[in-house]
């Protein structure tokens, strides 16, 4: 676990927690002399009758040292301690923000939650309650069998070979802490996938109950909880195993001592400072071994940990001298050549090939399941493809760090979050610097003016975490307004308009088609409606394009797409007025 976490930190911490290390195993060091002198003094006093002077002398001077070491060693704990962990932080957070869009799967969200809010914070007792008694546990017995050489080899040997018996015993139980660790995270998560769950559903659960609903909740409850009892009934054993093993090694040094003074080979006195020596060692022993089992439930979490830490960013390929140059005259913003991606092994999109203009309205249809949301994310490098590439503005998207490509890219998804702050605020981030006038024009062209007139604060009113205090469509018209003022040159709206209702979503669509007059806009709607007025549309079927044109052009070619508009109504399937 030292060495996981050496490998997690900054330089900087890494020095500071390698001089904790070191103050402990000094301390620890220490500690081993100062019993094996104890075993000495008392051995030599109840042997000669009278306190021997050097054996008193060296243990005094012996125990000073450990209590001032041991001293420095706790002080340092504390000074350092908080910043080695705070870097952890810092270097999760930092890790979060580098990782492309599309690790970010639910499973994995709650992992860095729980990571962030409960891993980090549990691995601060490491340095402070943990390593300083296991770092004893293991370098005291060393360093007193060296000074118990004093009143006889065979036990010191005899120490250093039931240090490694018990060594080897608590490594058994901490490898079964380890593994009910595992499963207990495991199920817990996935129960508290079903209260999130269960309380997300509340609506609909109180309005059209059915009789599975609550069922699911408390047979995931009743698992963690039978998890639990089988926790401990795993542990227990090993924690016994280990009590038992002192037990005996204890038994089989006063077995041997007696044994060697029967043949004469061995004093009481000796025997005596020994069984005083090892008594104490059989405690820090144990003491050691209790809080092995939690050091390995914390390797559990810096494993996790580590996980996120060691998880790869998208690469960023170095910039080719004009790579990234246009041709005079070439139009074209994105240009996807031969893409295919697949998804835990299961192709989703391949063989793609389309040019979006610099400005103009693309349109991504087809049945669900088609692949229109991964085209998306594509295009947004949430994943980069397994094959082909596609090129930005001339260049391959690769070479752009990705905070150049989000500034050039604008989104609007179905399930876009807000930030705990205002309405302006949250529209505010799709450009910082604009001024409040292009900020309510932003809004009044996303439909938001209707919604501020009537909230006291206007522009101003926080809209809660994640926006809950506003409703579903509200959230999206903010996340478009955002887009609006931002009018980067490609926008991607992915069900911008599926919140909203019908007045709503054809002001969407007219701001839809307003960005695309000066930039690309993308736009993947299982609703047709949205998509009537694209300069181009591209069909999609079973990850494949099938077909490209306009609506009518499609209309007369393709029978996938008739039969789409068929099932979107009648509606859908006329031309749409020409715009003025």
């Amino acid at each position: 676990m030292l060495r996981t976490l050496t490998r997690l930190l900054p330089a900087p911490e890494r020095r500071r927690l390698s001089r904790i290390v070191a103050w402990f195993i000094a301390a620890a060091a220490l500690h081993g002399i100062v019993l094996g002198l104890v075993g000495v003094v008392i051995a030599a006093w109840l042997g000669e009758g009278s306190p021997p002077q050097p054996p008193m002398i060296a243990l005094a001077v012996a125990a000073v040292l450990f209590v001032a070491v041991q001293w420095t060693a706790q002080m340092v704990v504390f000074r350092t301690g908080t910043p080695i962990f705070r870097a952890l932080h810092e270097r999760l957070g930092d890790r979060l923000a580098e990782l492309p869009l599309g690790w970010f799967t639910p499973e994995r969200q709650t992992r860095a939650i729980t990571a962030a809010t409960e891993g980090v914070p549990r691995l601060m007792s490491y340095p402070a309650l943990l390593l300083r008694p296991i770092v004893t546990a293991l370098v005291a017995p060393v360093t007193a069998a060296g000074t118990m050489l004093l009143l006889d080899w065979r036990y010191s040997a005899a120490v250093l070979l039931g240090a490694a018996v018990a060594w080897t015993a608590s490594r058994y139980s901490s490898r079964l802490a380890q593994e009910v660790d595992a499963r207990r995270h495991r199920i817990g998560a996935e129960a508290t996938d079903r209260v999130l769950e269960y309380a997300e559903r509340q609506p609909l659960i109180r309005t059209d109950r059915r009789p599975g609903d609550e069922e699911d909740l408390v047979l995931a409850l009743d698992e963690v909880r039978t998890v639990s009892l089988r926790s401990s009934g795993t542990v227990i054993p090993g924690i016994l195993l280990f009590g038992l093993t002192l037990n005996v090694l204890f038994a089989a040094l006063i077995a041997i001592g007696a044994l060697w003074i029967s043949h004469g080979s061995l004093a009481v006195p000796v025997l005596a400072g020994v069984l005083v020596v090892v008594a104490r060692l059989s405690a820090i022993a144990s003491a050691g071994a209790e809080l092995a089992a939690g050091l390995r439930l914390q390797r559990g979490e810096l494993e996790r940990l580590a996980e996120i830490l060691d998880a790869q960013p998208l690469p960023v390929l170095p910039a080719r001298p004009g790579a990234g140059d246009a041709a005079e005259g070439d139009s074209t913003l994105v240009r996807v050549e031969g893409a295919g991606f697949a998804y835990d092994r299961r192709v989703v999109v391949e063989d793609l090939d389309f040019v979006l203009p610099e400005r103009g309205l693309t349109a991504i249809v087809g049945p669900s399941g088609a692949g229109k949301t991964t085209i998306a994310r594509l295009l947004a490098r949430f994943w980069d493809p397994d094959r082909g590439r596609i090129l930005f503005e001339g260049g391959d998207i690769r070479m752009l760090a990705p905070e150049a490509l989000y500034r050039r890219i604008g989104i609007v998804f179905q399930d876009d979050h807000l930030m705990d702050a205002t309405i302006g605020e949250n529209i505010r981030v799709g450009r910082p610097d604009a001024k409040s006038g292009e900020l309510r024009r932003a809004a009044r062209a996303a439909g938001l003016e209707a919604t501020i007139a009537e909230l006291p604060e206007g522009l101003d009113t926080p809209v809660g975490p994640g926006g809950s205090r506003l409703s579903g469509g509200q959230r999206q018209r903010v996340a478009v307004a955002r887009a609006l003022l931002k009018a980067a040159p490609l926008t991607i709206m992915d069900e911008a308009t599926s919140a909203l209702d019908p007045e709503n979503a054809r002001i969407v669509t007219a701001a839809a088609k307003e960005l695309s007059r000066s930039g690309s806009v993308v736009v993947i709607a299982h609703n047709l409606d949205t998509i009537l007025r694209a300069d181009q549309i591209l069909l999609l079927e079973e990850g494949r394009i099938v077909g490209r044109g306009t609506h009518g052009e499609l209309l007369e070619t393709s029978e996938l797409y008739r039969r789409l508009v068929r099932e979107h109504g009648t509606d859908a399937a006329r031309l749409p007025e020409a715009e003025g």
